[in-house]
């Protein structure tokens, strides 16, 4: 399965958030819908490879079944809150200066790619449908979104 590819961005502005608010999720108690596996499970060097793939398909397993939104839902969640807060002017839309300064480099950088019909403003889905057809024109790609 293919991740999102603002997954490593937005997981990281997620932690950083979390851990200045004070969070410890590593020490969290598990709910129901969190298996009894250790969150740090993958990150001990001690554990056979087919040990933390294991583990990690019983986490996401246990996600689908709790009912859990996918990895993919999640992160345009994320993605859609970040556009939304760089869209002072609440037009639905961004300008190439106004994601520069809202924190959207990417959609700066790659703002004539995105911006299709040449409006001089991107919008959420001009954004969306950018990064599909990128992640479907990468060699290996088979994910639908």
């Amino acid at each position: 399965m293919r991740t999102h590819p603002l997954f490593p961005i937005v997981a990281t502005v997620a932690m950083a958030v979390a851990v200045a608010a004070g969070a410890t999720p590593a020490l969290a108690e598990p709910d129901a819908a969190t298996p009894a596996i250790s969150p740090r499970h993958h990150l001990d060097p001690g554990l056979p490879p087919a040990a933390t793939r294991a583990a990690a398909q019983a986490r996401r397993r246990a996600a689908r079944e709790a009912g859990a939104p996918t990895l993919d839902a999640q992160v345009e969640a994320k993605l859609r809150a970040s556009f939304d807060a760089a869209d002072v002017a609440r037009q639905g839309t961004l300008t190439r200066a106004q994601a520069q300064v809202g924190g959207f480099g990417f959609i700066a950088q790659h703002f004539d790619a995105i911006d299709t019909r040449h409006a001089g403003a991107v919008s959420f889905d001009d954004l969306t449908r950018y990064l599909r057809a990128r992640d479907a024109a990468k060699p290996g790609a088979s994910v639908q979104h």
